[in-house]
């Protein structure tokens, strides 16, 4: 009669560990990976407010804000900005710990280029965004 008891106990106390296992790793929280991130641009003022690879002002003004930024993030990252073209000064961002960067450009024909670097976890990633700036003349493109 003593077997049925021990094999009983036993049973039980499978269980409970199997049990206590499955909560555990239910209740992991995933390590952040690189690769789900998205890099684009928009440029203010302007009607367009999604963030593209590609982006053009869509309004006139006499200085554009061009704007990039790396978005769908999870973890901590570190981020290296190189931006080229004829652009006026930084207007925020652009830094290690910024996943965003932001330039002044005067209202004329340019295109800026921003690449960032990012890294996670000794991953990287480099991505490339175009803000082109069509000068306006009045209201109207010249």
């Amino acid at each position: 009669m003593k077997r049925p008891r021990i094999r009983s106990a036993l049973a039980s106390v499978a269980a409970c560990l199997v049990a206590a296992a499955t909560f555990t790793l239910a209740g992991a929280t995933p390590a952040a990976a690189i690769g789900q991130e998205t890099f684009g641009c928009r440029i203010a003022p302007g009607v367009v407010l999604t963030w593209n690879t590609y982006c053009t002002n869509s309004a006139p003004a006499s200085t554009y804000n061009a704007g990039f930024a790396v978005q769908n993030t999870s973890g901590s990252y570190t981020f290296s900005w190189s931006i080229s073209g004829p652009y006026q000064s930084i207007n925020t961002g652009c830094t290690a710990t910024s996943s965003s960067c932001s330039v002044w450009v005067a209202n004329s024909d340019a295109t800026i280029v921003a690449t960032v670097t990012y890294t996670q976890n000794g991953q990287s990633r480099t991505q490339t965004s175009y803000a082109t700036i069509n000068r306006y003349c009045g209201s109207q493109l010249c």
